[in-house]
């Protein structure tokens, strides 16, 4: 009888996990089409709320306000510490095994830390600002470093924020603020001051964009210090502080270099090409983030689950998620660069007429493929700092990237504005296919298109025996 009984027990069993299985991804596609269009949304109302402050500034104080923009944006990558991305590691991880009391531990002591980081990165800016360094040819200097000192700060602790929320599941409480609300009422404000005939210079812009921004952050900073204090976190084990410090230094590491390195690629470009050339290059290279806008927005949804189910030893679930957002992402690339293939020219033309070239389309052409191979490979960078192994995608990055400003560099000079597309789409295919054969190796999940296919349900997926598995988390 106790045969019969499991005979029966095994297909309720199974038919229980398939449904969770089919819950979550469903789940997931929700999150990730609902991060998607917020995303979306966010880069339209970019781009109306720098047009707002052109209209209340002259060329010159716009001009001041975008370098500061810049500034504070490159700031803010390396000054909240990477914990954005601690939290989205470690939370999902202790609070899908019922460890609540160490999840709000982590997350007091990434809260810490990122508070810690920005406070002493907005006081390097201040310092910067008391240096003569350009004092003579800008007025505004120490005014403009004081300011951009605030912002750098309310961007560093609404991306460590959103995070956090991400982290806990809260997906579109986590990304509304700063992607949506922020730049509504910012432009909301930035309207008024044009509606009543003002015009205002690049120091007080920039304290209107800061903020605006701490204002939209309120309820999340009141929300995050409020439910961390009341949950008493208790201290840190030794070996959950080692593993926070570790993984702390791969993930700001991961997390600050690729858009500090980018940015380097455009100063780059516009040092060899000239400010004219430069500016059509850095349209091409914007325009081209449309290509990789639906795999960023289904990766706020993704990282969380990936730590999730790594963690608690569910591989073949990493698998369908990172291969099926690669397919979703891939899907629609392939039209948006099909879109940009067609209507290139006409779309640099609404920039300015000058773009509109066939050197420069065949730039975005380059630029798009790139963008789009690398989409095919899936969600690779989340998936390793989700998984441990953010050293190994840092060591990667930094040495794909050092490789090619050097290649760019060369191409640039060589063939132009399609040299230096070349240069900058080689290197984003170039890692993330590195970064595919390195979670293929280390923990057995293919997160590219080609993931999908080579085994009986498919999906390819190799799992691990209990004495391996522990040995692919570190």
């Amino acid at each position: 009888m106790a045969d019969d009984a499991s005979k029966h027990e095994a297909p309720i069993d199974h038919h229980a996990a398939a449904s969770r299985v089919r819950a979550s991804l469903i789940a997931l596609a929700k999150d990730g089409a609902s991060a998607t269009l917020i995303k979306l949304a966010s880069a339209a109302l970019s781009f109306v709320l720098f047009v707002a402050v052109a209209m209340v500034t002259d060329e010159r104080q716009f001009g001041l306000y975008s370098a500061a923009y810049a500034g504070a944006s490159l700031v803010s990558f390396f000054a909240s510490v990477g914990q954005q991305g601690t939290v989205l590691r470690f939370w999902p991880q202790y609070a899908g095994n019922n460890d609540l009391s160490s999840a709000h531990g982590i997350m007091l002591r990434a809260i810490t830390v990122a508070l810690s980081g920005l406070i002493l990165f907005s006081l390097l800016i201040l310092v910067i600002g008391i240096l003569p360094i350009a004092s003579r040819d800008v007025p505004e200097w120490r005014a403009l470093c004081t300011a951009t000192a605030l912002l750098a700060f309310a961007l560093g602790w609404s991306e460590f924020t959103c995070g956090a929320f991400r982290a806990k599941g809260l997906l579109l409480f986590g990304l509304l603020p700063r992607d949506i609300v922020w730049r509504v009422i910012s432009i909301i404000a930035f309207g008024a001051i044009y509606l009543l005939h003002s015009k205002i210079d690049a120091v007080t812009a920039v304290y209107v964009t800061a903020a605006l921004l701490i204002v939209a952050v309120i309820p999340q900073t009141f929300l995050l210090l409020r439910d961390t204090w009341r949950a008493a976190p208790s201290p840190l084990t030794a070996r959950q502080k080692a593993d926070f410090q570790r993984v702390t230094l791969g993930i700001w590491g991961v997390t600050s270099i690729p858009p500090a390195l980018a940015q380097v690629s455009t100063l780059l470009v516009a040092a060899i090409l000239g400010p004219e050339m430069a500016g059509a290059v850095f349209v091409a290279d914007r325009t081209t983030r449309l290509v990789v806008l639906a795999l960023n927005g289904i990766n706020q949804a993704l990282a969380p689950q990936i730590s999730g189910a790594f963690y608690t030893g569910d591989v073949p679930h990493v698998q369908r998620i990172t291969s099926l957002a690669a397919l979703g992402g891939f899907v629609i690339a392939l039209f948006v660069l099909a879109t940009f293939w067609i209507f290139g020219e006409a779309i640099f033309a609404i920039f300015n007429p000058a773009y509109a070239t066939p050197t420069m389309h065949t730039t975005l052409v380059i630029f798009c493929l790139g963008a789009t191979i690398g989409t095919a490979c899936g969600p690779t960078e989340i998936l390793l700092q989700m998984t441990g192994l953010q050293h190994a995608l840092f060591k990667l990055l930094v040495a794909v990237n050092v490789v090619g400003l050097c290649v760019t560099a060369a191409a640039t000079y060589a063939l132009g504005p399609v040299g230096a597309a070349m240069g900058i789409a080689g290197t984003v295919i170039v890692w993330c296919l590195i970064a595919v054969s390195i979670a293929k190796r280390k923990i057995g999940v293919d997160p590219s298109i080609l993931g999908l296919f080579g085994h009986k349900d498919g999906f390819s997926v190799r799992l691990f025996s209990n004495r391996l598995f522990p040995r692919a988390r570190t």
